[in-house]
């Protein structure tokens, strides 16, 4: 996205890129905690079974999922936009990463409903939910350096998810 330029091109990929978030990766987000939270309640279950049905469940929130497309294509916008000034590219970056801190928090109480609601999540576990975007930047940069396929399921999302899980205070007691 940075090496295009301004044009029809730029717009219509920002559009998919804005579809595919919406569509998949935020309900994938979800799917991945309440899979991760059947797993460690219940024992062991189809992980890729049960992650589909959730991502499905998930798709029912449509106006949530799509707000936060928006949001993240916004962000993606502006990175370009403010690429010369770094006062102000360093703003977005740090309003992109609390996008990313909300975006987790959402996905956790969605799966889960542990809290109440969102910010209790979020002003309750603030340096948790921190770690937890720390973490999922780590993996994914990762798995972009090492360009390796398999790694962005295993590692990028679900090894991140999990360990998000238990940061943010998942619960993890088997049901007998």
């Amino acid at each position: 996205m940075f090496n295009l330029k301004f044009s029809v091109t730029y717009n219509v990929v920002l559009i998919i890129l804005w579809l595919m978030m919406s569509v998949f990766t935020i309900p994938g987000l979800a799917a991945s905690y309440a899979a991760v939270q059947e797993w460690q309640i219940n024992g062991s279950i189809s992980f890729f079974k049960y992650f589909f049905k959730k991502w499905f469940d998930f798709q029912k929130n449509y106006r949530l999922n799509f707000g936060l497309g928006f949001f993240a294509s916004m962000f993606i916008l502006l990175n370009k936009l403010t690429i010369g000034n770094p006062q102000w590219h360093m703003a977005v970056l740090i309003l992109t990463f609390v996008y990313f801190m909300a975006l987790v928090t959402i996905s956790f109480q969605l799966a889960t409903a542990k809290f109440a609601n969102y910010l209790t999540l979020f002003v309750e576990r603030p340096l948790p939910i921190i770690i937890s975007v720390i973490v999922f930047l780590i993996l994914i940069l990762l798995n972009f350096v090492l360009q390796l396929a398999f790694l962005s399921v295993i590692c990028s999302i679900s090894l991140s998810t999990y360990v998000s899980y238990r940061l943010l205070g998942g619960q993890v007691a088997k049901k007998d």
